[in-house]
C-alpha cells in the first residue's frame, strides 16, 4: 500500500519590513522619486465677486474650468452675482471625505455631512435664485471624525466640467451627478474632486525581508525573492502621529505571482503598524517628520513614530479568506499577551496540520484558540480551475455594461491598467478578468498587484492586464497608450486619438444577453446586500447565497465564451499526412478562414481581432495536442452542446439564460468535518518553565528553534497509483454521459443489451495497454484491437464513450503506427463521434511524434506506378483486340490510326478546377506499349460532355477511329461504390512494403487500389 502526500495549504510565511540591516531608501532622503506631496483639502467657502467678496486668506479659487472656460456657479442666474468656489488645503483640520450637491426641498441632508448656506461675508450661498418655481441648491461637503484624521481617504483636488464644450472628468476623479446650473439658461456644470490618502510627510524604504519559515526552500517551490516588494507594494514607511490619533486597522491585500511555467502562486498579506525607536533616525530625518524643532532642534514630545511592518502567507491556493482569519489571529496574538505558548508554535501548527480539504474531509475546521477558529471547505467540484477571482466584487465595482467593455479588452488584448485604493479589491478583479474568457487564458504579463519599483512594466510594448495602488498616479502620469480603470469610481479612461471600446463591438446577440443577465444579477446582488448584513451569524446561509450569486455570474460569462465559440471544433484540421514544418502552426491546426465565414457578417472585424490574439493561438494548439487543460477544455466542449441544444431547441419554456452550466457545490452542508485542535499547552509546568512567558512589544523577529517539526501527519493511504495519463481512464463528463444513456435504454430490453455489450467492449479495451504490452507482435495485437472496433460497429453496439478509440490512438502513437490511427480516426467519423479534446489530442500525438512510412520515389510507389501503367495497357488493347476480330475498325474508318484521348481526373484535395487531356496515336495492327507514339497534348476544360468539342480540336488531315479514355487517380471501392481518393488509400496502407492492400474508409473492404480508366469509342473520324 502506497502513501500520497496531500497538498500543503501553506508553503511559506514571511515577515517584511524594514531589513535588520537596513532598507535602502527610495533616495537619499527616503522621500519618493517623482513625489508630489499634495495636501488635502479641508475647508470649502462659495465666495460672490460680483457683490465685491475677496477670496478668504489661505484659500484657492476655482476660476477656470477643465478646459479652461470660465468657472461661474451662477451663470443661470438673472441678477449674477459671479459666484465661485474656493479650498483651502493643510492638516490643521480633519480632511473633507466626499463632496455633493442639495436640491433644497426635493431631498434631506444626509446624517455626517455639512451644507455650505452662506458666504464667509455672510450671504446666501445658494446657487440658485430660490424663487417660488425653484428650489435652492447648495454644495455639501462630509469631513473626516477628529480621530479619524490620519490615513483617510480625504479629498485632494477639486474641478469643475462643461460637458457641453466637451470636457470630461480627469484621470482619477468623482464627478457628482448633479447640475450646479438650475437657471433658465447656461451651461450645464458639474462637480467633480479626487480622493487619496491623507497623511503627512513620511520616510519611505524598500521593503526587505525580515524573517520566513521554513529557512530552507521548498525544492518544488523557491521563495521568490520580490515577495517583500507584492507584501508592500508601496514601500515601507515611516511615519509620525500625534498622541491622540486614533488606533489604525491592519489593512488586508492579496497578490499573485506567475512562474516561468505559468504557475500561480497566492499570496495573502496583512499590513499593519508599529512602534519605532527615535534613535534610529538622523537629525535631519527627524526635522522632515515633526519630531525636532526647526529653530532650536528641541524635541517634540506630542508625537509618536510608527512603521510599516507586513505579515505573508504564500500558497498554491486562493483561501483569501481563511488566510485573512489566520494572519488577523497571528497579528493579534502578537500584540496581546503574555502567553503561555510563543508565536511560533501557531504558526507551524497551522502550516503543519490543516491539510487541503477534499472529498473525504470536504470541512475542515481550525482552532486557533479558544476564541478564534476557522472553516476550510472544499471548493467548488468543477473542472474550471480554481483562481482568486470574485465575480460578486467585480460587478460590484464595475456594474454589467463596463464589464462587458473589459471583456472585449481581455478579448482583444489591449493594455490593461487596474487601479483602487483597496489592495484585495485589485486581485479579486483582476483574477475575475482573466478567468472570464475561460477557455481562453491570458499568457501575456500579468501582475494583479505591482509594486512601485516593479511599475516600469506599464511601458511594455505588449498587453498586460496590471494592477496598481491609486496613490501611484500622486507621483506618475498614466501612460496614453493603456486602458485605465477606477474600481473606486467605476470609471475607463482611454486614449483619446483611439476608438473607444464598447460592449456593442461584441457580438449582438450574445453581447446583449450578457448584458441583460448581469444587469438582472446586479440587481438581486443589490437587494440581497442588506438582508445579508442581519445574517452574520448563519455563516452556511452566507456562504451558501454568496456562491450562488458567484456561480452565476461566472455561468453568465461562460455561456457567453460558449455561445461566441459555437461550433470551433468542426474547423479543427486533423494531421493524415507524415509532418512537416508547418504542421503545428496554427493556420494548418485550424480552418480559420471557415470559421469566420460561419460567424455574423456584422462582426466579422472583432472575430478576425479575436483570432489574431496569442490566447486564440494558443487554444487552437491546446484544443490539438495534449495539455494539462483536458477536463477543463472538455467541460466547455459540454457547455458548448448545452448551448446549441438550447438554441436550436427553444420553444418558449426554458430560456437559453436559464439552462445550467456550472453545478452547485454541495460540500459546505456535509456532515464530515475534520477538527483540527490547536497546539497544546504544556502540562504541570515546573517553576523554570513558569517563566516561560512570552510577550512582544513589536512583531518579533522569527526563533527556528521554537517551530514544531512536521509530523507527516498530512500524508493519507491509498490503494494504488493511478496511471498519468488520462488516455486509459474515463473523463467525468464521459462517466456521467454513460450513467444518462444507461437511463434511457435501460426501459428497452434490445436496447438495453447493446448497451451492456459496448461496456463490456469497454473494459477489454482499457485492458488492452497490458494486452499489447504482453504480445510480442505489437502491430499484429493493434490490428486485431482494429478489427474489434470494426466488428463492434458491424453488430451496432452503442457504445458509452470514445475510450476504445482513445486508447487504441494513444498505443497506434506508442508503438509507431500513424496510418492506422489515422485510420482509427476515420472509424470514429464513419460512426458518427465526433472526438472529444481529449482524443483529439491523443490521435495528433500519435500521428505527430510517430515515423511514418516512406514516400520517397523507390520502392513501393515505383511499384505501384508500373503496376498502373502495365494494366492501362492492357485495357487499352482489349478493346482493340475485340475489333480487330469483329472488323467493327476497319469498317468503320479504313485507317490504320487510332487516336485515344487520356483525360486525367483530379482527386478531391486539387483546386484547378479543370482536366487535362491527352491525345495519342496507336497503330491498328500493332498496339504495344513500345508503339505508343504522342501525336499531341492540349489542355481542355471540363470533359463531361466533350464528345463533340473533342473532334474538332483533332487535326484535320489525319483520319482513323477515336477513343477517349478518363483516368483518375482515384480508387473505386466495389462492395460500396465509394471513390477513394489518395490520402485515404495511403492511410490504407501498412509499413511493409510489399502489401499493396489498402481498406475503404467507408466500408472497410480490403482492396488492391487500381487506375480507374473508362474507355469511350468516339466513332470514326473523317476530314
Amino acid at each position: 500500500m502506497m502513501e500520497e502526500k496531500c497538498p500543503q495549504l501553506v508553503d511559506y510565511f514571511v515577515v517584511a519590513g524594514l531589513a535588520p540591516g537596513g532598507s535602502a531608501p527610495l533616495d537619499e532622503e527616503g522621500q519618493q522619486r517623482g513625489g508630489r506631496v499634495v495636501e488635502p483639502v479641508i475647508d470649502l467657502a462659495v465666495i460672490a465677486r460680483g457683490l465685491g467678496e475677496e477670496v478668504p486668506e489661505g484659500f484657492t479659487c476655482i476660476e477656470k474650468t477643465q478646459g479652461g472656460h470660465p468657472a461661474e456657479l451662477s451663470t443661470g442666474l438673472i441678477n449674477n452675482p459671479h459666484m465661485y468656489l474656493c479650498y483651502r488645503r493643510g492638516h490643521d483640520k480633519p480632511p473633507i471625505l466626499d463632496l455633493g450637491v442639495l436640491y433644497e426641498g426635493k431631498e434631506v441632508v444626509k446624517q455626517g455631512w455639512y451644507v455650505i448656506e452662506t458666504t464667509p461675508y455672510s450671504r446666501s450661498a445658494s446657487l440658485s435664485s430660490g424663487g417660488p418655481a425653484t428650489h435652492r441648491t447648495f454644495l455639501t461637503y462630509r469631513r473626516a471624525p477628529e480621530s479619524q484624521a490620519l490615513h483617510t481617504l480625504g479629498v485632494t483636488d477639486i474641478s469643475l466640467l462643461l460637458p457641453s464644450k466637451g470636457e470630461v472628468a480627469p484621470h482619477t476623479f468623482c464627478r457628482v451627478e448633479k447640475n450646479l446650473n438650475t437657471g433658465i439658461w447656461g451651461p450645464a456644470l458639474y462637480l467633480c474632486y479626487k480622493r487619496a490618502v491623507a497623511k503627512a510627510n513620511a520616510l519611505v524604504y524598500e521593503a526587505g525581508l525580515i524573517s520566513r519559515y521554513p529557512e530552507a526552500d521548498v525544492e518544488s517551490f523557491p521563495l521568490p525573492e520580490s515577495v517583500p516588494m507584492f507584501c508592500l507594494p508601496m514601500g515601507v514607511t515611516v511615519e509620525s502621529w500625534p498622541l491622540n490619533t486614533k488606533y489604525q486597522l491592519p489593512v488586508f491585500s492579496t497578490f499573485v505571482l506567475t512562474s516561468a511555467c505559468g504557475d500561480k502562486v497566492y499570496g495573502a498579506a496583512i499590513q499593519f503598524y508599529e512602534a519605532f525607536p527615535r534613535e534610529c533616525l538622523s537629525e535631519r530625518q527627524s526635522v522632515r517628520l515633526g519630531l525636532v524643532s526647526v529653530v532650536d532642534r528641541r524635541p517634540i514630545t506630542n508625537r509618536t513614530l510608527q512603521v510599516k511592518k507586513s505579515v505573508c502567507v504564500l500558497s498554491h491556493w486562493p483561501f483569501f479568506t481563511v488566510f485573512q482569519k489566520f494572519l488577523t489571529f497571528v497579528y493579534r496574538y502578537s500584540i496581546s499577551g503574555p502567553h503561555v505558548l510563543p508565536l511560533e508554535k501557531h504558526i507551524s501548527s497551522f502550516m503543519h496540520n490543516v491539510p487541503f480539504p477534499s472529498p473525504q474531509r470536504p470541512r475542515i475546521l481550525v482552532q486557533l484558540s479558544p476564541y478564534d477558529n476557522l472553516l476550510l471547505c472544499q471548493p467548488v467540484s468543477s473542472p474550471l480551475l480554481l483562481s482568486g477571482a470574485s465575480f460578486v466584487k467585480l460587478l460590484q465595482n464595475l456594474g454589467p455594461e463596463n464589464a462587458c467593455v473589459l471583456l472585449l479588452a481581455v478579448l482583444t488584448e489591449h493594455k490593461l491598467l487596474l487601479h483602487s485604493l483597496r489592495p484585495d479589491v485589485l486581485t479579486s478583479v483582476s483574477e475575475a478578468l482573466v478567468s472570464m474568457t475561460f477557455p481562453l487564458r491570458w499568457h501575456c504579463p500579468y501582475i494583479p498587484l505591482c509594486p512601485l519599483r516593479l511599475a516600469d512594466v506599464l511601458c511594455a510594448p505588449m498587453p498586460f492586464i496590471v494592477g496598481i495602488h491609486s496613490s501611484y498616479f500622486d507621483l506618475y502620469d498614466p501612460p496614453t497608450d493603456v486602458v485605465c480603470v477606477d474600481l473606486d469610481t467605476n470609471t475607463i479612461f482611454q486614449a483619446e486619438d483611439k476608438k473607444l471600446l464598447s460592449w456593442r463591438s461584441l457580438p449582438r446577440k450574445h453581447g446583449k444577453m450578457l448584458v441583460n443577465t448581469l444587469t438582472n444579477l446586479m440587481k438581486t446582488l443589490e437587494k440581497k446586500e442588506a438582508t445579508l448584513e442581519f445574517l452574520l451569524t448563519d455563516y452556511d446561509l452566507i456562504y451558501g447565497r454568496q456562491k450562488q450569486l458567484e456561480l452565476e455570474i461566472q455561468e453568465a460569462f461562460l455561456r457567453f465564451m460558449s455561445c461566441l465559440l459555437r461550433g470551433y471544433r468542426a474547423y479543427l484540421l486533423p494531421i493524415t499526412q507524415a509532418p512537416s514544418d508547418r504542421t503545428t502552426d496554427c493556420s494548418s491546426l485550424f480552418n480559420l478562414q471557415g470559421f469566420l465565414k460561419s460567424r455574423e457578417r456584422n462582426h466579422q472585424k472583432f472575430y478576425t481581432q479575436l483570432t489574431r490574439t496569442q490566447m486564440f493561438t494558443q487554444f487552437i494548439e491546446e484544443c490539438s495536442f495534449v495539455s494539462d487543460r483536458h477536463a477543463c477544455l472538455e467541460f466547455f466542449d459540454e457547455c458548448v452542446q448545452k448551448v446549441k441544444i438550447t438554441s436550436s431547441c427553444f420553444t418558449g419554456c426554458l430560456k437559453p439564460e436559464e439552462v445550467r452550466l456550472i453545478d452547485l457545490d454541495e460540500a459546505h452542508s456535509g456532515e464530515h468535518t475534520v477538527f483540527i485542535m490547536p497546539p497544546e499547552e504544556p502540562q504541570e509546568p515546573d517553576v523554570t518553565a513558569c517563566l516561560s512567558v512570552y510577550s512582544y512589544e513589536t512583531f518579533p523577529v522569527l526563533c527556528m528553534d521554537l517551530f514544531d517539526q512536521p509530523q507527516d501527519q498530512l500524508r493519507v493511504p491509498t490503494k494504488g497509483s493511478a496511471p498519468s495519463s488520462p488516455a486509459p481512464r474515463r473523463t467525468k463528463q464521459e462517466i456521467k454521459l454513460a450513467q444518462k444513456r444507461a437511463q434511457i435504454y435501460s426501459a428497452v430490453p434490445d436496447m438495453w443489451s447493446k448497451c451492456l455489450l459496448g461496456h463490456c467492449y469497454g473494459l477489454w479495451f482499457i485492458y488492452l495497454p497490458t494486452f499489447v504490452r504482453a504480445e510480442s507482435a505489437k502491430v499484429r495485437a493493434l490490428q486485431t484491437a482494429y478489427e474489434v472496433l470494426k466488428h463492434m460497429e458491424t453488430r451496432k453496439v452503442v457504445l458509452p464513450d470514445e475510450v476504445c478509440y482513445r486508447i487504441l490512438m494513444q498505443l497506434c502513437g506508442q508503438y509507431g503506427q500513424p496510418v492506422l490511427a489515422v485510420r482509427v480516426l476515420l472509424e470514429m467519423k464513419k460512426a458518427g463521434i465526433t472526438p472529444n479534446t481529449i482524443t483529439y489530442a491523443y490521435y495528433n500525438k500519435a500521428v505527430l511524434e510517430s515515423k511514418w512510412p516512406s514516400t520517397n520515389q523507390g520502392g513501393r510507389l515505383r511499384w505501384a506506378k508500373l503496376r498502373n501503367v502495365l494494366m492501362a495497357v492492357a485495357q487499352f488493347r482489349q478493346p482493340v483486340r475485340q475489333w480487330q476480330k469483329s472488323g467493327s475498325v476497319g469498317s468503320r474508318t479504313g485507317q490504320d490510326i487510332i487516336y485515344l484521348f487520356f483525360t486525367i481526373v483530379c482527386n478531391k484535395n486539387c483546386h484547378c478546377h479543370f482536366t487535362r487531356t491527352y491525345m495519342y496515336k496507336l497503330p491498328r495492327l500493332t498496339c504495344t506499349p513500345s508503339s505508343l507514339s504522342v501525336g499531341s497534348d492540349v489542355d481542355l476544360p471540363d470533359t463531361t460532355n466533350l464528345a463533340f468539342p473533342l473532334r474538332k480540336s483533332w487535326d484535320t488531315n489525319q483520319e482513323g477511329a477515336g477513343l477517349q479514355v478518363l483516368m483518375s487517380s482515384c480508387s473505386l471501392c466495389r462492395s460500396c461504390n465509394s471513390l477513394v481518393y489518395d490520402e485515404e488509400i495511403m492511410a490504407g496502407w501498412t509499413s511493409d512494403d510489399s502489401n499493396l492492400n489498402s481498406s475503404c474508409p467507408f466500408c472497410s473492404t480490403t482492396f488492391v487500389p487500381l487506375l480507374n480508366a473508362e474507355i469511350c469509342d468516339l466513332g470514326p473520324i473523317s476530314r
